[in-house]
């Protein structure tokens, strides 16, 4: 059977996004976005929104995690993932399904805002790091490029 197709979405996160640990112990992020197209209204001479797409995006591992604590409400974010449809019962025992991002890359859109780098990052690295030969860590500008 062929995988399903890679989806792309940008949107806007409606709330923070929520972590929460499978009994397995594996991290689950999931968060909610909005999006919605522009149409130009010729009646009022002016762009009004249009219809406006709902997604319930999820990620798992490392991504929940990093997704987390790198989101909050009003960003815009890019997901690329899989369609899924989730399944469950109800408390009445009534069948109940709704669509799904399963997310494989999450990232903040720069579009409206800046991140500086290894903002709201942790640390890799378990030591210092010598960066006494890295051109670039210095910020003055070297005469020659470095390669």
């Amino acid at each position: 059977m062929r995988d399903l197709p890679l989806i792309h979405m940008e949107g806007t996160l409606v709330a923070d996004p929520e972590l929460r640990f499978s009994p397995s112990g594996v991290a689950v992020g999931s968060f909610r976005l909005a999006a919605n197209g522009r149409k130009f209204d010729k009646d009022k001479n002016e762009w009004v929104d249009d219809k406006v797409l709902w997604m319930r995006v999820v990620c798992f591992r490392q991504l929940a995690e990093n997704a987390v604590e790198s989101l909050r409400k009003g960003d815009l974010a890019v997901v690329i993932g899989k369609i899924n449809t989730d399944e469950w019962e109800d408390a009445d025992g009534n069948k109940r399904s709704a669509v799904q991002l399963v997310a494989d890359s999450v990232a903040a859109s720069l579009q409206f805002r800046t991140v500086t780098h290894g903002e709201g990052r942790a640390s890799r690295s378990t030591g210092s790091v010598d960066r006494t030969d890295d051109p670039w860590a210095s910020g003055a500008p070297a005469d020659e490029p470095p390669f």
